[in-house]
């Protein structure tokens, strides 16, 4: 090989852009309200005991974090009952969802790349980073927003990627 020559970077010359979803992951501490805690034997909300028992929960405990909200046992729970937890909740956490932390994170997440400026990617050629750490549900929502707008959307990395659509 001689001096004058140079090694010509075919990743950087597709212009594949590298999208990686693992940038739009929420930050926030997710905890967990589990309403068994205050059920009568664990079956059922008692009105006054379980309103009382609201009254008494240190809900500044749940400053800045993001709470799921569930019930571990098999109860019927009254939607009153979210409702109370959530007018409790809401002056302190920063996120309140039903369901799971795992749950509530995915909503997050995804929420958190439905409100990015993604423009940037608008008619060019995008390759979705793979990763077995983002849940699949995000790959959902990035094609929702992505398709249609991008030239090509591709998955994986830039160097050898898997084309999903050409538009």
């Amino acid at each position: 090989m001689t001096e004058d020559a140079t090694i010509e970077n075919k990743v950087t010359a597709s212009g594949i852009l590298r999208l990686d979803l693992e940038v739009y992951r929420p930050t926030m501490t997710f905890v967990t309200f589990d309403i068994k805690t205050y059920l009568y034997e664990e079956l059922i909300i008692v009105e006054k005991s379980f309103r009382t028992a609201m009254d008494s929960v240190n809900w500044e405990d749940y400053s800045g974090k993001a709470v799921s909200v569930v019930c571990s046992v098999d109860a019927i729970i009254p939607q009153w009952v979210y409702m109370l937890i959530t007018t409790k909740l809401k002056p302190f956490a920063v996120s309140i969802a039903y369901g799971t932390e795992k749950e509530h994170l995915i909503k997050s997440w995804e929420k958190s790349v439905e409100n990015a400026d993604l423009s940037l990617y608008f008619d060019k050629k995008v390759a979705v980073k793979a990763s077995e750490h983002i849940p699949d549900a995000l790959y959902i929502c990035v094609s929702t927003i992505l398709a249609g707008k991008v030239a090509t959307l591709l998955y994986g990395e830039p160097g050898l990627p898997k084309v999903i659509r050409k538009y």
